[in-house]
């Protein structure tokens, strides 16, 4: 890997003669038909379908455009590197924020923004200020953020119960998080059955390749910890430290590695594709998840689920919705950055990439997300009501799955803009009937988004590092071989005694691999950031 990163960063040096800014051209006019070709940097990313939906069709003839969608087969950074030492590039990849993209851009992928920006000023109308600079590299923009936001909104991970069987279980009381271990407890004793005859694990998450992050994340959260930045590292007492150091997270870990030893997971949690658990919560293979409540509106689990168990549903747990410890008097919500997740980088070969940028910064703006959520005019809405939001024929949640493939709702959630998607989708539901509101929406605006909060001082601490340097290597070496490979041995230990042994050798390893000098480096940035954000959302944890 490293050769090939060498690699790539000579041919780009010499790739990089003849930027595409020579070929741009000013305003267009839509009547010549245009394409262009869109890079996913992740093999996990759904397959698009360009012009076969009521969306893309009312867009392709909107814009007179067509896209074309690649994604990563096999490992998203080998494929991708290889692709650009071959010297071919498409006119847009997105990809996450960080050391790799900041490579790209320093050797001439990207193009500079500024200038499209004066053509057209959408992308500084919809994105603070503030947001746009700690996007910026070397004192310009060459990224479209996705999912930026200028408060917080939203929400994802939480609690749910299969109805059934808690009811099986006397309804037991979950407030805390000694009572979501006694129903986890009782479902293995219980050994229920699904609709289909099949054995009810206790308790399970999501896996797209790091279920044991979810899981010790879902205890350590209820454990009163903290959110966690870049290289597995929190604010404690008040510096940039790994969360390995921190007493309540090795107990998070213990934690985990008991519900293992007793039955209450399984081994499939950390074996089985991210599909073939989605299929589990969808015929209701557990008793207990935590799980990202918002994928109903993609993968429709809980939907699947009450139509092939009619009577049975996903449960959400919400008073609390982070059951907290015993003791534990505080819980961290979803912490929410204003640069959103990932970005959008126009590429050198863009071919005119004005237009490339018009139509992925309307995809931001208030109208965009309409287009996004409920089509076109005259599908599921046929007029806004005074503050601009649709007047939907009927509630989202009474459309079919066919209605919602055939208009594509969702589907092209590719470049949005977080503010813009929430505040409507929210005002969209509570105009419906109660009992009519979308699930997802409805959870979302009521219970996460008004415990939620907004911060960046974990900003950009990933680049104050330089991913060939040894220490990036290090860093890396740590994060995705290190960590991978020995947390989920550390939860399936076979004793309490081996966890612990095994957690204080992963903390040995990260000490041995440099990771006080990632400490010392990241907390440099990091007292910038709270400097000039003026606080910390993490005050006072761990002194």
């Amino acid at each position: 890997m490293r050769k090939l990163l060498a690699l790539l960063l000579v041919t780009m040096m010499a790739l990089s003669i003849g930027s595409a800014l020579a070929d741009y051209e000013p305003p267009y006019d839509v009547s010549e038909p245009f394409e262009f070709t869109l890079y996913f940097n992740y093999e996990w990313w759904q397959d698009y379908r360009w012009g076969e939906d009521d969306i893309s069709a009312y867009w392709a003839d909107k814009f007179n455009l067509k896209i074309n969608f690649i994604k990563a087969e096999s490992s998203p950074e080998d494929q991708f590197l290889q692709t650009m030492v071959l010297g071919t590039l498409p006119d847009v990849i997105l990809m996450d924020r960080g050391a790799t993209n900041i490579d790209l851009i320093n050797q001439g992928v990207f193009m500079d923004l500024a200038p499209f920006m004066e053509v057209n000023p959408t992308l500084s109308d919809e994105i603070a200020a503030g947001t746009l600079n700690l996007l910026s590299v070397n004192d310009a923009l060459y990224a479209i953020p996705h999912w930026a936001r200028k408060g917080p909104t939203g929400g994802n991970d939480m609690w749910l119960y299969n109805k059934k069987v808690y009811e099986e279980a006397g309804s037991p009381d979950l407030s805390t998080f000694e009572g979501l271990y006694e129903f986890a407890v009782a479902v293995r004793d219980m050994a229920p059955v699904n609709a289909a005859g099949s054995p009810i694990i206790p308790f399970g998450v999501t896996n797209r390749n790091d279920a044991w992050n979810k899981v010790v994340d879902s205890f350590y959260r209820s454990f009163g910890g903290p959110n966690k930045g870049d290289c597995y590292t929190i604010r404690y007492n008040g510096h940039i430290q790994s969360v390995l150091r921190d007493p309540v997270y090795k107990e998070a870990v213990m934690e985990a590695n008991k519900w293992y030893r007793e039955g209450l997971m399984l081994e499939t949690q950390f074996i089985d594709l991210d599909e073939q658990m989605i299929e589990k919560f969808a015929t209701g293979r557990f008793g207990l998840l935590y799980y990202d409540h918002s994928q109903d509106s993609v993968n429709r689990f809980r939907k699947i689920f009450m139509e092939s168990d009619p009577g049975n549903d996903w449960i959400r747990v919400l008073d609390p919705v982070y059951p907290p410890k015993a003791g534990v008097t505080k819980t961290y919500a979803d912490e929410k950055g204003t640069m959103g997740w990932n970005v959008h980088g126009l590429t050198r070969d863009a071919k005119n990439p004005q237009r490339i940028y018009d139509f992925l910064t309307y995809m931001l703006t208030k109208e965009g997300s309409i287009d996004m959520m409920y089509g076109p005019p005259g599908v599921l809405y046929d007029e806004l009501d005074e503050n601009g939001n649709p007047i939907l024929r009927k509630a989202m949640s009474e459309l079919t799955p066919e209605e919602n493939d055939k208009v594509g709702t969702w589907v092209w959630s590719f470049c949005n803009h977080s503010d813009n998607v929430d505040e409507t989708k929210f005002a969209v539901n509570k105009m419906q009937p109660e009992e009519l509101q979308d699930w997802v929406e409805a959870t979302q605006s009521d219970y996460l988004t008004p415990i939620m909060f907004t911060t960046d001082e974990f900003a950009n601490l990933q680049p104050t590092i330089d991913r060939l340097s040894d220490l990036g290597i290090a860093r890396h070496r740590m994060t995705e071989e290190i960590w991978r490979d020995q947390l989920p041995i550390i939860i399936m230990a076979a004793t309490a005694e081996e966890a612990s042994a095994l957690y204080d050798k992963l903390l040995d390893d990260f000490i041995a691999n440099g990771i006080e000098e990632i400490e010392a480096i990241y907390d440099v940035k990091y007292q910038e950031n709270v400097a000039l954000q003026g606080f910390s959302a993490y005050e006072g944890y761990g002194e």
